[in-house]
């Protein structure tokens, strides 16, 4: 028998079925696959709402649906709970993204995150500043937030369609700006888009607080206790007043970073585990799964590496993928599904709130982007970064306008009481997310040849 046929066992079904599943699976390793998902999700949506089966849409995704717990009742559309239910798992996965980059990653030094906070810091003030400048009443101004993000996934996506044209720094500082970008719209989204503050749940509230960081700091690695005060937290926050989202960011900074074991015993503890695993080698047997004790020892050495591992790392690991082809599919899927009219595309491009959108994102987020850094190299501040020109930070920039699904997260908040505004703006973000990575993906084909790096 040779050695490839060693280790199978007759699964006969297997065979195949991984034939099928092998494809599915390569895409879904990509890094840009998250960001088609998101696509097809958004053009599915608006393809419904502008069919015959637009009342039935409508009527999906505002059914309304509600839990009940002894005297605790809590129900809401199907909307909302996407919104903002699903999306707390979107934005606890932000969180831990956002923890690991401050404390190891590309922000973790000033030096290191000198570039990314001044494109950052232009990033958001200069978009937001031009759709103050071209809002003309308090109702839209109140909107400001829209194009202060962006959208790394679809940003990504279509980096990753330029390949090796591109330097490999270009994708850590895009995900760099585009971090610090996020925190920024949590930051807004926190003290912004808060209203009716209900002080009855303050000491719940804090008590839950409190049982979350002595998880932490008792050394608790199990990922059940934190999402079950997470859950409570949930609930707490929607009963302040608070945006349930936000518990999302706030159960990941309590996450752990530090291993259950460290790396010194789990080097000891392989060594011996693999040394048992080689002395009860049966050459008969085909597979672990027919030889009891090879199979409790990968066991045993599955679980010490688990325990040598950071929790924070493993739940992003581990959440990277159901939140990329899940939960942001869906909430796109129930926020897209605007009606398209050459009327409703004409008040969009003619109302102060479309053009807001427009030219803060397309304008202010490439222009504030490589403003940002040219300002801070002027005065010795800051250095460019390596391996990137001018001509790619404003490319870079232009992707960057890509809002999306931050963007729409922040106009369901602005203009929750007015319909008319929510699909004007709705409308204005998903044309001009696609014009600009229309562009940003044109400036960086064209205008920044492979041989053209710093």
């Amino acid at each position: 028998m040779s050695n490839s046929q060693s280790d199978l066992i007759n699964a006969p079904l297997e065979k195949p079925v991984k034939r099928l599943a092998d494809p599915f699976l390569g895409f879904v390793r990509a890094q840009s696959a998250s960001g088609w998902v998101l696509l097809a999700a958004t053009f599915l949506a608006m393809v419904v709402a502008n069919s015959a089966a637009r009342n039935t849409y409508l009527s999906f995704i505002h059914l309304d649906f509600g839990i009940l717990l002894g005297h605790f009742s809590l129900s809401m559309s199907l909307w909302h709970w996407v919104n903002e239910g699903m999306m707390a798992l979107f934005f606890f996965l932000l969180g831990l993204e956002l923890k690991r980059e401050f404390l190891v990653g590309q922000v973790s030094g000033l030096k290191r995150a000198s570039a990314l906070l001044f494109a950052a810091a232009g990033g958001m003030l200069l978009p937001a500043a031009f759709f103050l400048m071209i809002a003309d009443s308090a109702t839209t101004m109140h909107g400001w937030a829209i194009p202060v993000a962006t959208d790394t996934a679809f940003a990504l996506a279509i980096l990753t369609l330029l390949g090796k044209q591109i330097p490999t720094s270009a994708r850590a500082f895009l995900v760099g700006f585009a971090i610090i970008d996020d925190l920024g719209a949590i930051l807004v989204i926190a003290v912004v888009y808060t209203s009716d503050f209900n002080t009855a749940f303050l000491i719940p509230t804090l008590l839950t607080l409190t049982v979350l960081a002595g998880l932490n700091l008792t050394g608790v690695r199990h990922g059940l206790p934190y999402l079950f005060a997470g859950v409570i937290l949930w609930f707490l926050f929607l009963k302040m007043g608070l945006h349930g989202t936000l518990t999302g960011v706030v159960v990941a900074l309590a996450a752990p970073v530090r291993p259950q074991i460290e790396r010194k015993t789990f080097l000891e503890t392989l060594k011996f585990k693999l040394w048992h695993f080689e002395d009860a080698h049966n050459t008969a047997t085909r597979n672990v799964f027919e030889q009891p004790e090879q199979l409790e020892l990968a066991q045993d050495i599955s679980l010490a590496a688990e325990k040598a591992t950071v929790p924070l790392k493993r739940w992003e690991k581990r959440l990277e993928k159901p939140i990329s082809f899940v939960v942001m599919p869906t909430f796109a899927f129930m926020n897209a599904g605007l009606l398209l009219s050459t009327e409703a595309v004409k008040l969009t491009w003619s109302s102060d709130l479309g053009l807001a959108i427009a030219f803060g994102l397309l304008i202010g987020k490439p222009s504030g982007i490589l403003g940002g850094i040219w300002l801070g190299n002027r005065f010795g501040w800051v250095e460019r970064p390596v391996g990137l020109t001018w001509r790619h930070i404003l490319g870079l920039g232009m992707l960057a306008s890509i809002g999306f699904t931050m963007s729409l997260f922040i106009t369901n908040l602005s203009f929750a009481n007015h319909q008319d505004l929510l699909e004007i703006a709705k409308l204005s973000v998903i044309m001009t997310s696609v014009l600009g990575g229309v562009l940003g993906y044109a400036w960086l084909r064209w205008a920044c040849p492979a041989s053209d790096q710093a």
